[in-house]
């Protein structure tokens, strides 16, 4: 199972577990295997796992959602195999070709960024325990935007009320970003459950939730729970996340 494995974080959090496929697999197979794959890699405090078929430039999420990070880690993979920086690829929960810029830093670390085209986002403002909220719905993940602090003794309660008031428990994935403003910076706290695996994190980096605060903040750069920053650039859909990444295991040569 821990072949062909690569564990890659972004912004120094959010590890993810890409595994490498010859072919495709049936939707069950990728959520059955990737709750596996978590299980195996917790110890390198993997939060999300993910499958790269190469041959087809396709990446898919284990609970079939929409993943900022886990993209940018996997164009990490796709140009060190192609041997180009521009690597451009197709993955779950969105609909059009992610396009993508890789630059090395050194021998594990990166700068990565990936724009999605045409990434159609729905943003609504809504009441969520009492409080004022916007709800991003990004097609593959539905992040829920919260201004106050963090509720680090019972997020998991109030993230899980949130998503059944809501109605959102047929998500492919479920995110809760609780934001803190300091004059003109921005940190989130991300919490994010994912269906089909029943997984459950607060998240120590977040690109798709980077991309909810920055759609309501208009912010340019987001302070990740590592204290690291994602930026963010967004011209009309079009959307692009860049950060440092790393990787911080292979796959036994």
């Amino acid at each position: 199972m821990f072949n062909d494995v690569f564990i890659i974080t972004a912004a120094g959090g959010n590890p993810t577990a890409i595994k490498l496929l010859d072919k495709k697999l049936k939707s069950n197979e990728y959520s059955q295997i990737g709750a596996e794959l978590l299980e195996e890699t917790k110890k390198y405090g993997v939060e999300q796992c993910g499958f790269l078929i190469i041959k087809e430039k396709h990446f898919e999420m284990s609970g079939g959602e929409f993943c900022g990070n886990a993209a940018r880690a996997a164009a990490i993979i796709l140009a060190n195999t192609e041997k180009n920086n521009k690597p451009q690829f197709t993955m779950s929960g969105f609909k059009n070709i992610i396009k993508a810029k890789v630059d090395k830093i050194n021998k594990n670390k990166y700068q990565v960024s990936c724009t999605f085209e045409n990434l159609q986002i729905n943003t609504s403002l809504i009441q969520a325990l009492g409080k004022k909220a916007q709800m991003v719905d990004l097609g593959g993940i539905v992040q829920i935007v919260i201004e106050g602090n963090f509720p680090k003794n019972s997020y998991k309660k109030q993230h899980r009320k949130i998503t059944s008031d809501l109605n959102l428990t047929q998500k492919n994935a479920v995110g809760v970003c609780w934001i803190e403003k300091n004059n003109s910076k921005i940190k989130m706290h991300p919490v994010v459950w994912v269906r089909d695996i029943n997984s459950f994190f607060y998240e120590s980096s977040c690109g798709s939730g980077t991309i909810a605060v920055g759609k309501v903040s208009k912010c340019k750069s987001v302070i990740q729970p590592t204290d690291q920053n994602i930026d963010i650039n967004i011209i009309g859909n079009n959307i692009s996340l860049s950060s440092e990444m790393e990787i911080i295991k292979s796959p036994p040569k």
